[in-house]
Formats: C-alpha cells, structure tokens, sequence
C-alpha cells in the first residue's frame, strides 16, 4: 500500500508536469501527496512560499516540505525512509531554481531508495490521465525483471489500465537480455497470466532492435502508451542497473512516464 507520493519540485516546467501525475495516483490509490523543494540559492521562506502555490493545483490531500541546504538525492531519500511511499520526479529538470532534478539525482535516488519511482523524462508529452489507458511491462526474461510485476498489477487496477507485456529481441530473435529464447517465452506467457489472474487485460508484444532502450521506447510511443513499467539490476537487457543505460535511456527516450522499481532483498 502507498502511504503517500512523494514530488521533489524544483522551479522547472518539467518537475512540475510531475503534479497532475501524483494528483491521479494519489486518488486512485487513496493515497495523498508531499511536495519537497531541497538545494541552495533561496531561503525556506521563498521555497515554501513556493510549494504553496504549486499545491493549489492539487486535488487531493497534501503536505509540504522544505529541506534547505540539503543535496535533492538525500533530502528525498529521507523523506521516504522507513514508509511505505512512492516518488514521482523529473529528470533533467535543468531550468530550477536548484538546478536539482538531473539525471544523476535520479539515479543516486535509485541507488539509496528501495521504493517505487516514477520517473517522467525531458521527452515526456503533457499528461492527461491513466484511465483506460495501457501500461507496458518489459520482461528480459530474468527472475529480477519479474519482480515489477505486483507493483505494476496494483497500480493497472487501481488506475484501470490494460497490461502489455513487452519483450526486445535482436532481428534473428535472440532475446536482446541475454536469456535463452524458451526462458523468456516463458517469461512472457508468465506475466500475461498473472495479470490475466488479477482480473487485468493483458497482452503480449514483442519488438525487434538492436537495443532494448531504443526499441522500448519507440514502441510505447507509438502505441500512445501511458505508462511503462520496469525493474532494474536485472543481469542484462531490459532491466541491467539501476545506474545502466537501459533504464534511464528508456526515462529519457519515452513519452510517457516510466515506473522503476529495485528489487528488494
């Protein structure tokens, strides 16, 4: 269960495209929302002031926090230290008044948070909704990459959505994760019947590249996809690190915002 949604803003256009998200998902997983503002340059007066005036644009419960003097990475680590929370954030938000949300403040968020994170890249269109709309979950083939799947389960009822299941092959179909064809064929017809199970329309697809960022990326996009959904230190392809370039290739490539979540334990 998520407690509350976490959304590190920092003065830039792109962190606040991050509101109307967590406004959604907070309500659709009866969830509320913090708003963060961390970094240099402007006393906790003005940053509050700030956060005010982004929370009337909210709809559901909300809170605010202001960590001055603080790096973002840590100031939003510890905000969901010890919960049960989300983050929704920016990446490449280089306009701020802290200049806070670049692409190695989310991957430092990675490293030092377990929690889910959903990232919206610089490539990200204007957000509408997530009802009735599809969530892409990519598989490798790997046991690790599995283990988005209760997350994004939760989150495609809660919000309504359908469910493709997307894996990446080479052009001669060898699976672009490393894994033998039979073990993500398996992979694959796994996860459509887990969803299935949990009352989700789902699907599989399979696309062809010679990179699995790329060929993600291309295909949510042009199936107007809302939201994809995806684990990471997996061994390879589709979900290899955390800090790899597959996972936040596929953040900065994508329309659409991108769920990441480490495995646990």
């Amino acid at each position: 269960m998520i407690n509350t949604i976490v959304v590190p803003l920092d003065g830039s256009d792109l962190s606040h495209a991050a509101l109307p998200i967590a406004n959604e998902l907070a309500a659709a997983l009866d969830s509320s929302v913090l708003l963060l503002a961390s970094g240099w340059g402007s006393t906790v007066e003005e940053l509050q002031s700030y956060l005010d005036d982004q929370a009337a644009s909210l709809s559901v419960p909300f809170d605010t926090s202001v960590v001055p003097d603080t790096f973002p990475a840590t100031a939003i680590s510890a905000a969901v230290k010890g919960t049960e929370d989300a983050i929704v954030m920016a990446t490449h938000g280089r306009t701020g008044f802290g200049k806070a949300l670049l692409g190695s403040v989310s991957e430092d968020v990675l490293k030092r948070s377990d929690h889910p994170v959903l990232l919206l890249g610089p490539g990200a269109e204007t957000f509408t909704t997530f009802n009735d709309t599809t969530m892409v979950v990519t598989t490798d083939g790997s046991p690790i990459s599995a283990m988005i799947l209760p997350r994004a389960a939760r989150w495609a009822k809660a919000l309504s959505m359908s469910i493709v299941v997307l894996s990446a092959t080479a052009a001669g179909g060898s699976p672009l994760g490393g894994a033998e064809p039979d073990a993500l064929a398996n992979a694959v017809e796994s996860a459509v019947s887990f969803f299935s199970r949990e009352g989700i329309e789902a699907r599989a697809e399979s696309v062809i590249g010679s990179d699995a960022a790329d060929a993600v990326a291309e295909w949510a996009n042009a199936n107007n996809v809302a939201m994809v959904a995806m684990a990471t230190h997996g061994r390879g392809g589709l979900a290899r690190t955390a800090l790899g370039s597959t996972t936040m290739r596929t953040v900065h490539n994508c329309h659409c915002p991108v769920l990441v979540q480490k495995p646990i334990g």
